[in-house]
């Protein structure tokens, strides 16, 4: 008799969690609110931010500069100013702030507001200074953008961003669960064999494996905290972290309960990602991950290795054109890459470390150089609600979890009919 791991949480239970994670929601928002208070004291306030985003919009035959900014406590808001020359991307500098109509509610989900540059530091901060270091080895400028977002979570710049949507391909980009799972790997592998001989040497009484997940959990969490607000991340980190305990106890890792003590955690500690995009974006993918093994999980795991690409594809299409609506012909071809990106990545990173970095950069030229011919199909907003309540109703009914899969892809039938 094979006894399966039991769940971590079951009755009362949820009512303790609920009341521990409502416990820190109220703590979170209380430090929230006392930052918005701080900022918004007086009318204006000048405060030091981080220029996140700066690009140059034309209304009327007018043109001006949009900046979207990041203060030190976490706050993100974007303001307008004249054109200037030099792109402030990763800099830091002193802005002066109009505060008076901004509410709590805008000050969690991000606002705009009236302001202007005072002054500039002269050196980038650490990460895009990195980031450019990171380009100086790359002849493609594009390419060396791409390699900073894929390791350093930099902006791509608007061209790049709606190229590789129309592609498909955006979420590659993105850093998370993925790019973590590697990450784990690489440091378990580099560190396994040194801690195994120190640990015959001066403590055998030590258990290895917690060792070394606690020395990971810290460099992947330095790392985190160098890359700053990635949503994405953080979902796949506090996941990993989330997973490993419930395993150590022998509790059930791949499961939704995983997955709704992992959401219900992130909202809890950090209110602002309930308006994050990405984090959703994130968290939709690995539902219907889960929801694939809650009932399939009988096939061969090879098998599943391709079918769960394409599944999660055409699951999270609607959802993506609802989000962003760009489209075009070779994006089903999203696919394909994101298998290939399981043998990419890791070695993009391994050729970056010895220093032959762009020893790959002919592997982008498809993404840089062929001309895409896409389209601009959104779904409306309206239908997204009952296209997630079948997803959330296909939890329990496989015949639901059938229907949803017909919706979805007639969904990406109709959209690819939209394009030919």
């Amino acid at each position: 008799m094979i006894l399966s791991a039991p769940p971590l949480l079951r009755g009362r239970e949820y009512l303790y969690f609920f009341l521990l994670a409502f416990s820190f929601l109220l703590f979170s928002l209380a430090a929230e609110f006392y930052h918005y208070a701080k900022l918004t004291q007086f009318d204006d306030a000048v405060i030091e931010v981080t220029v996140l985003k700066h690009y140059t919009k034309v209304k009327e035959g007018k043109k001006y500069d949009v900046l979207q900014l990041l203060s030190g406590d976490g706050a993100k808001f974007y303001i307008t100013s004249k054109p200037v020359l030099k792109n402030l991307v990763g800099y830091r500098v002193t802005t002066w702030l109009h505060t008076a109509h901004i509410g709590f509610y805008d000050y969690l989900k991000g606002f705009a507001a009236k302001g202007r540059i005072i002054s500039v530091e002269r050196m980038k901060e650490k990460r895009y200074s990195l980031g450019e270091t990171l380009q100086e080895n790359h002849v493609s400028i594009e390419a060396g953008r791409i390699y900073g977002a894929l390791f350093l979570a930099l902006p791509l710049g608007r061209a790049l961003q709606e190229r590789f949507s129309y592609l498909g391909v955006s979420h590659l980009l993105a850093i998370s669960g993925f790019h973590l799972g590697v990450l784990s790997l690489i440091l378990f592998a580099l560190l396994r064999w040194p801690y195994r001989l120190l640990q015959q040497c001066y403590f055998p009484y030590r258990h290895r494996n917690r060792d070394l997940f606690i020395i990971v959990a810290f460099v992947l969490g330095s790392y985190l905290f160098f890359l700053g607000d990635v949503a994405s991340l953080l979902r796949a980190y506090v996941m990993l972290i989330v997973a490993y305990l419930l395993h150590d106890r022998g509790v059930k890792i791949v499961s939704m309960q995983t997955l709704f003590i992992t959401l219900v955690l992130l909202l809890s500690l950090w209110p602002r990602l309930f308006f994050s995009v990405g984090l959703w974006l994130s968290i939709g993918g690995v539902y219907f991950i889960f929801l694939y093994l809650r009932y399939f999980s009988e096939l061969s795991k090879y098998l599943t290795l391709f079918v769960v690409p394409v599944w999660v594809y055409l699951m999270m299409t609607p959802i993506a054109l609802t989000v962003f609506g760009n489209y075009s012909l070779y994006h089903p071809l999203s696919v394909v890459w994101s298998i290939l990106f399981t043998l990419f990545y890791p070695s993009a990173l391994m050729l970056h470390a010895i220093g032959y970095g762009a020893a790959m950069d002919g592997v982008l030229d498809f993404f840089l150089v062929n001309e895409i011919n896409g389209i601009h199909f959104e779904l409306p907003l309206y239908w997204l609600a009952p296209y997630l309540l079948l997803a959330l109703s296909a939890l329990y009914s496989k015949k639901m979890l059938y229907l949803l899969l017909l919706v979805a892809s007639g969904v990406s039938v109709a959209t690819v009919y939209q394009v030919a």
